[in-house]
Parts: structure tokens; C-alpha cells; sequence
């Protein structure tokens, strides 16, 4: 892909060029063609336009990951339309989006979702928001055109049109003129919600080109290789080098993962860590040869026990967020190096440019950063170049990316800043015996502001006899020694069934957990 390609023409390209080559192969073992893809794009293109869709025109985008979702996302774009993805947890997030963002005119979707906004089945699922913070796509809007995929289900609209129903052959109109505007918003996608509330992140055809451009490069990937992901983002950038997309289920178990990525002959794989970790623990597939993880921190602890479990795979860890993705790429050997209290990012990528904002006096700050594929706006506010990432880190002499945390995750205590994420981690790995889950979190003292450090854990189930939070203490402020800084060991243990979390990458929910910590707390001795 040029610098003045995008993607969807670059993978069209593709189809020309070796139309027989596989793109995606799907958890049944289906197969889609570049060929294929390439004609299901420039059908879905020309069935939008057909019924009116122009330029700037929003489409609902609530298929499950799958080959039509691709094809219909890549359409969207063909046909100058803005991809908004129906977040499930965006809740009001999206709505404000089709409010005030961008006019939606379409909606391409499982019929599952029709059928489960519609009574009697809609009453069985009307209490998933209260439980989950999950909510379905409204797709009720009069007006909007319809495109289906899945079995015939009751609420469907009468007049939507299913996926087999698409016109063959060539488009009476071609939709192409558009792709070639580099600037228009061709995605919104919405943040995962684990800090605050989802925020709709919205990009253009341009910036969205050099994010899949830059993960090509950073992954170094081409036409070898097989990627097993469920990661749009990795599986755009994997079409556009001419590879081929091994598409798991997003639910998919850690044995059918990784039996769909050997039966596959998988050469790559991107999961979070702890996704991958699992399927390691049963053994990667013989023709695996590179392991891509992010979404959370990739620490020295994960790229070791990999290395234990899977000898001679080489890591990359991959450093970005919706708003940029991918910023820096570091190898497994670069994380193993990180100083103390801090885990390496690797270097910038060509043409990302960091800058530390506000440093304290060990050189940590906000990481802020510029770069092609940073998105263009967040809906509802007016374009910036930069990118303020709620991370804090620091840049090393080499110029080398270090993560000290979460800057709305710190807790302050005296002089030390403490970062949960880093130890964490640490914890469970030292003690995986004996806690199944745990988490950090800061009790603020009302007049010095200072916070009181207290570790939540999750013991272990089925243990006899259960440990309770005196002995769950002890074993962890033994395991404490050499595993992180003294000034950052709590000052509490209390135990709790489980750790609340929040949003799709299952980040610890703060708030909750200190109601939580405070609901255990009371009536405990001093």
C-alpha cells in the first residue's frame, strides 16, 4: 500500500490481482476468497448506493465478527458511507452519535438483533443492561436501509434486504470516486469504556489507512503469513499485505482458539495477554512463529512465562489505544529489559511523535501523541492533533517508550506514585495458588488527600480450608519482597468474591471496588 492508497482500494487491488488466494477462513473452517471478498465489497457498495445512500451517510454496522462483517464495513467505506460500529456497551454513547455525529441513514445487521429488541424475546434480554451494561442497537429508526445476514427470525424489516439477495455481476453504479477523498470520516468506534463512559472516536478514510499501513510494517507481515485474531484492526492490516485472516469467534474458548489456529497452520496470532497466555498453557501450534499481544500491558512476568511455555515464538508487544492504534511495537527481548517500574512500549513508529506532558521529577508524565493514524476527532468536539492518551510514562535516553501506568488509576501516597497495572499482574503470577483475581485501589483520607492502599483478592475457589484476609495478608506481604517497590505495598488485604470490572477490555471498575473495599471494611478492627 502507497501513501496515497487507502485500504479498501489496496485490498481491492488484491482481489484483482490473486482473486484464488484465500483472505479469511472462518471457525467452520468456510473459506472467502480475495476474489470473493473483493465482489461482496463492490456488492454491498452498489446496493447502498442504489437506495440512496451519499456521501457522509452513517450506517449502523451490528454484525458479528465474521467475513460479511468485513466485507459490509469495507462496502460502507466503498461507498463513501461512515462505518458506525453499534458498540453494544456504548449505551448512550451511540445514541448521541446518530444525534448529533453523523446522519444515519443505513444498518447492516444479524437478524438476531431485530429479533431481540421485539417482545416476547426482547423481555427475555430487556435486563442485560442492568447486569451487564450492555445495551442493543436501536434499530427501529423509520427510514433507515436495511441489509441482513443470519437465519430468517421474526423483526426483521419487511423492507430489508438479505445478504444473499445482493446483486451479482457489476455495479450500474460505481461508488469508487469517493474512496479517493483522503479527509471524510469513514469510521466512528467507540473507546471501551473502562475509566468513564465510551467515547465516540471518529476517523477518516486517511487516518484509519496509516493505522492498518503501520501495523503491516511493525508486525511485518506479507503474503506467508496466516494471522489468527478476532481483532478487526489486526485483520485489516493482515488482508491488505495479501495474508490470510484466521477468524475466531469473539466468544470462542482457549481450546477452540487454539484448535482453529493449528488446524489453520497459524504462523502468527494477536490476543491480550491473557487470552494468550491461556492458549500457550495448552501449547501453540507447531507452525507458530510470532505472538502479537495488546489491549493491556504486556509485562516482563507475561513475556517470560510465554517463553517458558512457548520456546523459540518470538513477542511483539503492540502499544496503542481506539484513538491511535498501533503507536509503538516492542519486541519480547525489549520488554524483558524494562528498568524497574516500568514496562518497555518499544520505540515510536515512523511518524508518531511523543512528548511527556507535565513531568514530575522522575521524568513521568501524560503521554501525548501525534501521528498519521491518530483519529481526526472524538464526536462532539472540534479536530486536535494530538492525543492525549490517559497513560503515564516517561521516554528513555534512548528515546525508547516506558509505561509507569494508568493516570487515572494512580494512587498517591506520601511521595510514591503507584501504578497498579505493574504489580498486579506480579501478584497473581507469585501467588496464583492461592488467589484466583486481585486488584489495587485507593481509599482517600478526607483532609490530606494521601490514599490508603488496599489489595483486594479473589481466593482461590474449592480451597480447604479457605483462607481468609489474615492469612491472605501474610502470603502476600512475603511474596511482596523483590516483586515491587516497598513503598507501594498496601496497607490492607480484604478479600472479595469477585473484582468488578467494566468495559470490553474488562478493566478493574474503581468506583465499584471501592463501595466494595468499604462495604468489607466495616465493623473490621483497626
Amino acid at each position: 500500500m502507497t501513501p496515497r492508497d487507502d485500504l479498501v482500494t489496496t485490498i481491492l487491488a488484491r482481489a484483482g490481482e490473486s482473486p484464488r488466494r484465500v483472505a479469511i477462513r472462518d471457525h467452520r473452517g468456510r473459506s472467502v476468497t480475495f476474489g470473493e471478498l473483493g465482489a461482496d465489497v463492490t456488492r454491498v457498495a452498489a446496493h447502498l448506493a442504489s437506495r440512496g445512500l451519499v456521501a457522509g451517510d452513517g450506517v449502523l454496522l451490528a454484525v458479528r465478527p465474521s467475513p460479511r462483517a468485513v466485507s459490509a464495513a469495507l462496502g460502507v467505506v466503498l461507498a463513501g458511507g461512515v462505518v458506525v460500529v453499534a458498540d453494544p456497551g456504548a449505551g448512550e454513547a451511540l445514541l448521541d452519535v446518530r444525534r448529533r455525529t453523523v446522519p444515519v441513514r443505513g444498518a447492516v445487521s444479524d437478524t438476531l438483533v431485530h429479533a431481540a429488541t421485539r417482545r416476547p424475546l426482547s423481555s427475555l434480554l430487556g435486563r442485560l443492561p442492568a447486569t451487564s451494561g450492555l445495551q442493543l442497537p436501536d434499530l427501529s429508526t423509520p427510514g433507515l436501509v436495511h441489509l441482513v445476514t443470519g437465519p430468517r427470525l421474526p423483526g426483521v424489516p419487511r423492507s430489508a434486504t438479505r445478504w444473499e439477495q445482493l446483486p451479482t455481476g457489476s455495479p450500474n453504479r460505481s461508488p469508487t470516486a469517493a474512496v479517493g477523498d483522503p479527509t471524510r470520516d469513514a469510521l466512528v468506534v467507540f473507546t471501551s469504556g473502562t475509566t468513564a463512559a465510551p467515547r465516540a472516536v471518529v476517523h477518516t478514510l486517511r487516518s484509519l489507512s496509516a493505522g492498518v499501513e503501520a501495523a503491516v510494517v511493525a508486525l511485518e507481515l506479507d503474503e506467508r503469513v496466516v494471522m489468527h485474531t478476532d481483532q478487526l484492526m489486526i485483520g485489516l492490516p493482515t488482508l491488505v499485505a495479501g495474508a490470510t485472516w484466521s477468524l475466531p469467534p469473539v466468544t470462542a474458548t482457549t481450546r477452540a482458539w487454539r484448535r482453529q489456529a493449528e488446524r489453520e497452520h497459524a504462523t502468527h496470532a494477536y490476543a491480550v495477554p491473557a487470552k494468550m497466555l491461556a492458549a500457550a498453557s495448552r501449547g501453540l501450534p507447531p507452525a507458530m512463529r510470532q505472538v502479537g499481544m495488546g489491549g493491556a500491558p504486556v509485562l516482563p512476568v507475561t513475556v517470560r512465562r510465554l517463553g517458558s511455555l512457548a520456546p523459540g515464538v518470538s513477542v511483539r508487544a503492540v502499544y496503542g489505544l481506539t484513538e491511535a492504534l498501533p503507536v509503538a511495537v516492542a519486541t519480547g527481548e525489549q520488554v524483558l529489559a524494562s528498568p524497574p517500574g516500568r514496562t518497555c512500549l518499544g520505540p515510536p513508529l515512523p511518524g508518531v511523535s511523543v512528548r511527556i506532558e507535565a513531568p514530575d521529577r522522575d521524568g513521568v508524565g501524560e503521554i501525548v501523541v501525534r501521528a498519521p493514524q491518530a483519529r481526526h476527532r472524538l464526536a462532539g468536539e472540534s479536530p486536535t492533533e494530538e492525543v492525549r492518551t490517559g497513560d503515564l510514562g516517561e521516554l528513555g535516553p534512548d528515546g525508547t517508550l516506558l509505561l509507569a501506568g494508568r493516570s487515572k488509576n494512580m494512587i498517591i501516597r506520601g511521595q510514591a506514585n503507584i501504578y497498579p497495572e505493574l504489580v498486579e499482574p506480579l501478584l497473581l503470577d507469585r501467588l496464583g495458588d492461592a488467589i484466583a483475581d486481585c486488584a489495587l485501589v485507593g481509599v482517600a483520607h478526607p483532609v490530606t488527600g494521601d490514599e490508603r492502599v488496599v489489595l483486594a483478592v479473589v481466593p482461590v475457589p474449592g480451597r480447604s480450608p479457605e483462607p481468609d484476609a489474615a492469612t491472605l495478608s501474610r502470603l502476600v506481604l512475603r511474596a511482596w519482597s523483590g516483586l515491587a517497590d516497598e513503598a507501594w505495598r498496601p496497607d490492607e488485604v480484604v478479600t472479595v468474591a469477585e473484582v468488578p470490572r467494566r468495559g470490553r477490555s474488562a478493566g478493574v471498575d474503581l468506583e465499584a471496588l471501592r463501595g466494595l473495599v468499604d462495604s468489607r471494611r466495616e465493623g473490621a478492627p483497626a
